[in-house]
């Protein structure tokens, strides 16, 4: 199956392309807890209630909570493009003091 750049669509020759790999995933730090906080968790209601919202989710919904990876195929002129701005965001103008 020929590759095709993912964002201009330019067809891609073997080794003469660039991967991008971005994973997205949640943050693994804990939150602060005391230990009276944690004494007055109680698993056999907590539990119920977190299965019963995630009763409404699909597996996909799930998953995107936890984590993700994507992998897209540039072309060396979208690569460059790529790296300029990776989050595709509107720049920023300054203004100056002139």
């Amino acid at each position: 199956m020929p590759l095709t750049c993912a964002i201009c669509h330019a067809s891609l020759a073997p080794h003469a392309h660039y991967i991008v790999r971005i994973d997205l995933f949640a943050d693994p730090t804990l939150p602060p807890m005391t230990t009276e906080a944690l004494e007055q968790v109680d698993p056999a209601q907590s539990l119920p209630k977190l299965l019963e919202q995630m009763a409404h989710l699909s597996a996909d919904d799930l998953q995107d909570q936890v984590h993700r990876r994507f992998e897209y195929h540039l072309c060396p002129a979208c690569h460059r493009q790529f790296l300029d701005n990776p989050l595709g965001l509107p720049r920023r103008r300054t203004h100056g003091t002139n």
